[in-house]
């Protein structure tokens, strides 16, 4: 393991352990890169929010979700369509749920004391889904392709 990631806790789920570790096998282990996984924070609202990976690289601060259900993903922006062994489920495009915690996640760091004296901006915290099963299908369309 490097000393740029630091695993807080670690995943019940094969499937998030499974993305997590290879995520992790491709990871610069030189700075400015640094990654965080699985941890939780509550947020100024009171509500707790599980973090799957949060990345910060020169181009970016990232919270990831991880998405591991096999078969096909199809939908929009707002629907995704999930279908594996005749089954097939309706949900909301995870992102928007990823980007309301990406949120939340800025505005508790906002109100630390380092961000508190203003010499430091908080980084914008861009969301994105990480579609992990190595079989899967995506054909998901439009703006649903984007993060």
């Amino acid at each position: 393991m490097t000393s740029n990631w630091t695993s807080i806790g670690e995943s019940p789920y094969p499937w998030e352990r499974d993305a997590i570790d290879f995520i992790r096998g491709r990871f610069p282990e030189h700075e400015p890169y640094r990654a965080w996984s699985l941890f939780e924070f509550i947020a100024l609202d009171g509500s707790v929010n599980e973090v799957d990976l949060l990345v910060f690289a020169p181009y970016g601060f990232f919270l990831v979700e991880i998405k591991g259900r096999p078969g096909r993903v199809s939908g929009d922006a707002h629907t995704w369509i999930w279908e594996n062994d005749g089954r097939r489920s309706t949900r909301d495009n995870p992102l928007l749920a990823t980007n309301l915690k990406a949120k939340k996640l800025r505005s508790l760091l906002e109100h630390q004391p380092a961000f508190r004296r203003g010499k430091q901006r908080v980084p914008f915290v861009e969301p994105l889904i990480f579609l992990s099963a190595p079989d899967q299908q995506c054909d998901l369309t439009g703006t649903a392709l984007t993060r």
